[in-house]
């Protein structure tokens, strides 16, 4: 078993992830306030074996999301079986919807699981995460005002009625600037200026002999790094692909939202699913030190969707069946984790054998079971 000392922060952010659970679940009980048990019931039975449909989505968002890292895996130089890639993709997508912070444990696992299955170095891994976050906040901005615009009449309606005016469209609409903002700032370091070497000479500067000691020994690596975001940057055909990819990711969100509200009896209505997704996404990123945003995004899908005119137990019945589908791919990507860790079990299908065929490092599970948090 690896054992681990948590940092002093940790239990500070466990602290602040369980005040936002809590304070999510006083709102969530006070929207749903008045539901009916009865009709929120025959609500979730009217997609009988349908329900299922519900997985879909997901899965269709992990192959475009999939598909973009490996466009970057590409720039590296790297070939990465698809399969194994999907695999991966999804085992790590329940960490990043369990854990708190959970794209830091998310993107570092995936990291070690590339080194040891496909053999692509650690630094590229870290790298391959950043660029992915580079390309990924750049399709959100994108994404987010599409979905503001595409929402706009049914977000201002619900911010006059409750609110007493219509700022929550323009608000929606103006969070597209943070990870515009972000992509940028991340983007900088893809331009080839040696940014990674630069900081790394600044930090041996500090006045501090066994400091400079240590940042000296980073020399190499910053060399290293700042070469492998340059050839992503170089390959600007490949990073505009990933960026469609993930933008169409994105866009599957909004393919879920649509999917399940169709199931609990609300009409199909892209257009009003995404515009439901924008303003979600905040509050989801906001909510990001709970466990996939338990409570404040429940809070808010229950807010949100009663407030753009659905009764609030189709509401309610919209989020038991948003979370159930999310607990099965959490479990399933578990045991996709654990078959990946320990390669066994012939019951799985034919491409997840495939993937585990070769054995995991002993250093990929002690980082994967430590729960680490940097890559």
């Amino acid at each position: 078993m690896v054992r681990t000392v948590l940092p002093p922060s940790r239990p500070l952010r466990a602290m602040f992830g369980g005040l936002v659970v809590v304070a999510a679940a006083a709102i969530l009980i006070r929207v749903l306030t008045g539901v009916d048990v009865g009709a929120t019931l025959r609500a979730l039975s009217r997609s009988g074996p349908l329900a299922v449909l519900a997985l879909a989505p997901f899965i269709v968002s992990m192959v475009l999301d999939a598909a973009g890292m490996s466009l970057l895996l590409r720039a590296l130089g790297r070939a990465v079986p698809f399969g194994g890639l999907l695999a991966i993709r999804i085992a790590t997508e329940a960490l990043h919807l369990t854990a708190p912070a959970g794209f830091l444990v998310a993107d570092s696992t995936t990291a070690v699981l590339l080194e040891a299955r496909s053999g692509v170095p650690l630094r590229e891994g870290a790298v391959l995460a950043v660029a992915r976050k580079w390309l990924v906040m750049r399709a959100h901005a994108i994404y987010i005002g599409i979905g503001a615009a595409c929402g706009w009449g049914a977000l201002s309606a619900m911010s006059r009625t409750h609110l007493g005016g219509p700022w929550l469209a323009w608000a929606v609409a103006g969070g597209a600037l943070m990870p515009l903002a972000l992509s940028l700032g991340v983007g900088a370091g893809f331009r080839g200026g040696d940014m990674i070497a630069r900081a790394q000479a600044a930090l041996g500067r500090v006045p501090w002999r066994s400091f400079q000691r240590a940042v000296a020994g980073w020399r190499a690596g910053a060399v290293e790094v700042d070469g492998h975001m340059a050839s992503v940057g170089a390959a600007r055909g490949m990073t505009r692909a990933a960026t469609l990819a993930f933008f169409a990711c994105w866009l599957g969100e909004s393919l879920d939202t649509a999917v399940v509200l169709k199931l609990v009896g609300a009409p199909f209505d892209f257009a009003f699913a995404m515009g439901a997704e924008v303003g979600i996404s905040l509050l989801r990123s906001v909510g990001n030190f709970a466990p996939a945003g338990l409570g404040l995004q429940d809070a808010g899908y229950a807010t949100m969707l009663s407030g753009l005119g659905l009764p609030i137990d189709t509401a309610a019945a919209f989020v038991i069946l948003k979370r159930a589908k999310e607990l099965a791919w959490i479990a399933f990507g578990y045991a996709l984790l654990a078959v990946l860790r320990s390669p066994a079990g012939g019951v799985l299908p034919r491409w997840v054998r495939r993937v585990v065929a070769r054995p995991s490092a002993a250093r990929g599970y002690a980082f994967a079971a430590s729960g680490a948090s940097k890559p």
